[in-house]
C-alpha cells in the first residue's frame, strides 16, 4: 500500500491510499473519529490493526461515500512527523567517491594532503549515524530555503526505513518484520559548513552543516515493506530542473536494512514510527561531481517504487 497526508480546500492533513486510476482513497474519512486513522503516524503505530483493516477495505470494492478523490485535486504534504530521526551512513562508493572531490578541490587550497581523508576501519565493523533534527522538515513539493552563508548547498538521495512494531535489542535476522516501509529521504547538506564542522577533528558527527530548517525532506509516499520485497535492488535517479545529475542503486550498502535497524535498537528501545535514513545512494549527491545547488534550482528525487520526491531551492 502506498500511504500519504493530503489536504484539500475542505479540510487539512487526512491520510489518503493510493488506489488505480489516479485515485486516493480518504482513509481518516472512512473511519470518522477513530484517532489510529487520523494520522499517518496513527496508522503505523497501531499497524497490527489499521493494515488488516485498509486491506479489508480493499478487498471489498465498497468504498465508503464522499472518501474518493482524483489525485489532480488534493495537495500531498509531509507524510508524517517522525518521533526520531537517525541518519545512517552506509555506502562505501558514496563516501569515496566524496572525498575524491574534496581531495581534489579543497585540500590543494588547504595545504591538506590529498590522501588524509579516508574511510575508517570502524565503517565497515558497525553501521555509523547521527541524530537527524526531526522538526528541520519539508515534504513533496515544499521550498527549502537556503541557510547562510550556503555556498554549496547539496542533496543526498536516500532510502528510508520506517519502523512498525517497536523493540529493544531486536536480532538481525528478526529485524525486517519491524519495517512498516519506506520514503524517499532528501538530506539537504551544506558542504562548505560540513567540511568546516568535520576538520575540527572532535568527533562529533555534522551540526549545522546538515541542520535548517527544512533541511530533511521525506515523501510523498510511505510504502508499506510487503511492496518492496527488496530494499536493497531500488534504483535511484536525483533530477535537477529536469535534467539526470546522478543515478545510483541501493544494492551497494555496506550494512543492510536488518542490520540497521538491528544496531539501532541496541541498548534502547525502538518506538513506531521512528525514522532510519540509509545515507547517501553513491552518485546521488552534487559533492561526488562537486556541482551544488542554486537558487530556484528544483530537486526531484525518485526511488522505484516509492515514487517521485520534489523540493525547490529558495534564496536566504
Amino acid at each position: 500500500m502506498r500511504l500519504c497526508t493530503f489536504s484539500t480546500d475542505a479540510f487539512p492533513q487526512h491520510v489518503g491510499l493510493a488506489l488505480p486510476g489516479q485515485r486516493l482513497l480518504d482513509v481518516s474519512a472512512a473511519w470518522p473519529g477513530d484517532p489510529r486513522f487520523a494520522s499517518l503516524l496513527g496508522v503505523i503505530q497501531h499497524e497490527d490493526e489499521t493494515l488488516p483493516m485498509l486491506r479489508g477495505l480493499l478487498a471489498s470494492a465498497q468504498t465508503p461515500p464522499g472518501c474518493l478523490h482524483d489525485l489532480k485535486d488534493v495537495r500531498i504534504g509531509l507524510p508524517y512527523q517522525p518521533p526520531q530521526i537517525r541518519c545512517f551512513s552506509v555506502y562505501e562508493q558514496h563516501l569515496k567517491n566524496a572525498f575524491r572531490q574534496v581531495a581534489a578541490n579543497v585540500a590543494p587550497v588547504a595545504g591538506a594532503a590529498a590522501g588524509a581523508m579516508q574511510i575508517p576501519p570502524a565503517f565497515y565493523e558497525t553501521p555509523v549515524y547521527y541524530k537527524g533534527v526531526r522538526l528541520n522538515l519539508s515534504g513533496p513539493g515544499a521550498s527549502v530555503r537556503r541557510p547562510e552563508p550556503g555556498t554549496k548547498l547539496d542533496y543526498e538521495a536516500e532510502l528510508a526505513v520506517v519502523i512498525g512494531r517497536g523493540g529493544k535489542n531486536i536480532a538481525a535476522s528478526a529485524a525486517m518484520g519491524h519495517v512498516f516501509g519506506y520514503v524517499v529521504f532528501n538530506d539537504f547538506s551544506e558542504r562548505a559548513q560540513l567540511m568546516k564542522e568535520l576538520r575540527s577533528g572532535v568527533g562529533t558527527g555534522p551540526a549545522k552543516g546538515k541542520d535548517f530548517d527544512g533541511s530533511n525532506s521525506l515523501g510523498p509516499w510511505i510504502v508499506t515493506a510487503d511492496e518492496i520485497p527488496d530494499p536493497h535492488a531500488l534504483d535511484v535517479t536525483v533530477r535537477v530542473n529536469g535534467q539526470v545529475r546522478g543515478q545510483g542503486s541501493t544494492s551497494g550498502m555496506t550494512h543492510r536494512v536488518d542490520r540497521i535497524v538491528s544496531f539501532a535498537s541496541q541498548n534502547e528501545t525502538l518506538h513506531p514510527g521512528e525514522l532510519l535514513a540509509t545515507g547517501c545512494v553513491p552518485d546521488c549527491a552534487g559533492i561526488e561531481q562537486w556541482c551544488f545547488l542554486e537558487d530556484g534550482d528544483r530537486v526531484e528525487v525518485e526511488i522505484a517504487g516509492l515514487g517521485v520526491l520534489e523540493n525547490t531551492v529558495v534564496a536566504t
